[in-house]
């Protein structure tokens, strides 16, 4: 073992199939336990042919090298690789956390069957009605609201560690309504480090392409601004709009600005993953009580109860 590597051994015996893509398998990982990760662990074990040629240990030494307070914010946005799994050298999966339970939904489908799912983002753009009917949830605009600024401050907080997302879209975040709405990224090895090669081919998922064909940070802004756009106004065609228009009347003047400026083909105009959270704060901030006016030589004040205003008894 090294600092960024444990082997197949150290691990231990796996536990339960957690999932099955084309280019890995997720395991449960009972026995293993790291003193920078909290909570248990999940093992991805790649497929033969499939694991990451290059660049995977530098991802787990990024998250590594951050200091306690950076390194645990992480931890709650992403399912970051924690550690790579190696023997002889050569690469056989990462160690992740385990996504919490909070980012499951249990629930009944229309057939009567059980089902346990992850709660991807893209039910977020579904029809409510449709939601309702499928057993999830459905939050209302308060509640995306924050799903939105929580996953801004998830972005901002790769974008300032110099990292690039590259492939957002509706499968590979998830979100929560417990205690209050948030976003975590899973499928983090895809990740890169700002002017490195990615460790895993980035990709563009249907829909979510962007006007330039290089992924970086600025293609992060424009691909964030469409989850801003689809999950603000979800409903037919959602999943596949572009026009900043839609959000017409769902946002103030200032957010019709951003999402526009967002979803141009002039990367530099894009606002930052910052720019928005502030503008989500705003919106979510109570509105300031204004205390009544202090006594004067008058006799005092009394509120208005015609007009609810305070004002002086003479």
């Amino acid at each position: 073992m090294t600092e960024h590597t444990v082997t197949a051994t150290e691990i231990g015996p796996l536990g339960a199939l957690l999932g099955s893509g084309g280019q890995a398998r997720v395991y449960s990982a009972p026995h293993a336990a790291l003193p920078d990760v909290p909570g248990p662990l999940v093992y991805k074990q790649y497929k033969v042919g499939h694991a990451p040629p290059q660049g995977l240990a530098a991802v787990v030494r990024r998250r590594l090298r951050m200091d306690e307070d950076l390194r645990g914010r992480l931890d709650r946005s992403t399912a970051w690789p924690v550690r790579t799994v190696e023997e002889r050298g050569d690469v056989l999966g990462v160690l992740m956390r385990l996504i919490p339970a909070a980012y499951f939904e249990d629930r009944v489908m229309p057939s009567g069957a059980s089902a346990r799912t992850l709660r991807e983002v893209q039910h977020l753009f579904v029809d409510p009605e449709r939601s309702l009917r499928l057993g999830m949830p459905v939050p209302g605009l308060a509640g995306r609201l924050l799903v939105c600024r929580d996953f801004a401050l998830a972005l901002h907080l790769l974008h300032r560690a110099d990292l690039v997302v590259g492939d957002i879209n509706p499968k590979n975040a998830v979100f929560q309504l417990v205690r209050r709405p948030c976003v975590m990224l899973v499928d983090c090895d895809a990740i890169r480090i700002k002017g490195a090669v990615a460790v895993v081919r980035q990709l563009n998922a249907p829909d979510w392409e962007p006007p330039e064909d290089t992924l970086n940070q600025a293609t992060d802004r424009y691909k964030f601004g469409l989850f801003v756009l689809r999950c603000l106004t979800p409903g037919p065609f959602a999943s596949t709009a572009r026009d900043p228009a839609r959000l017409e009347g769902v946002l103030t003047g200032e957010g019709t600005r951003l999402a526009r400026a967002a979803l141009g083909d002039d990367p530099a105009l894009r606002p930052s993953a910052q720019e928005w959270g502030r503008y989500f704060d705003s919106l979510l901030s109570p509105p300031e009580r204004v205390a009544p006016p202090a006594p004067q030589q008058t006799g005092g004040w009394r509120r208005d109860p015609r007009t609810r205003r305070w004002v002086p008894v003479t």
